[in-house]
């Protein structure tokens, strides 16, 4: 499996959140945007998810799904990159793995059809 590329600095979520395409289901929230170099992924989770253990819990699944789906599984189409904040939701660390995938699938299909990768 390849490795994730994460998003460290607070402009780069910043702008996503500002410039990003965005997809909410049940359990995730989606923001992409278009990328010229290599995927990047960040996650987050608020207070509201829980305690810093149900926090972790719910990045470290969302990071499993990332790398499964999207560096070897192909949601993105082929050559192109995009930058990733994906915000766990209350409900993340509570739901099975099938509906977290379910969710992530949706997600990123739906805000990857927003952003323009021909141009």
């Amino acid at each position: 499996m390849g490795s994730v590329v994460s998003l460290k600095k607070n402009t780069d979520f910043a702008r996503l959140y500002k410039r990003g395409k965005m997809c909410v289901t049940p359990t995730l929230v989606v923001y992409a945007l278009k990328n010229k170099r290599v995927d990047r992924l960040g996650l987050t989770a608020g207070k509201k998810v829980g305690c810093a253990v149900r926090r972790n819990r719910a990045k470290r699944r969302l990071r499993a799904l990332y790398r499964e789906l999207v560096l070897c599984g192909g949601l993105l189409p082929e050559g192109a990159h995009a930058d990733m904040v994906i915000v766990a939701r209350a409900a993340a660390p509570d739901a099975d793995y099938e509906r977290l995938r379910r969710d992530f699938i949706t997600a990123v299909k739906k805000a990857v059809k927003q952003i323009n990768f021909n141009n």
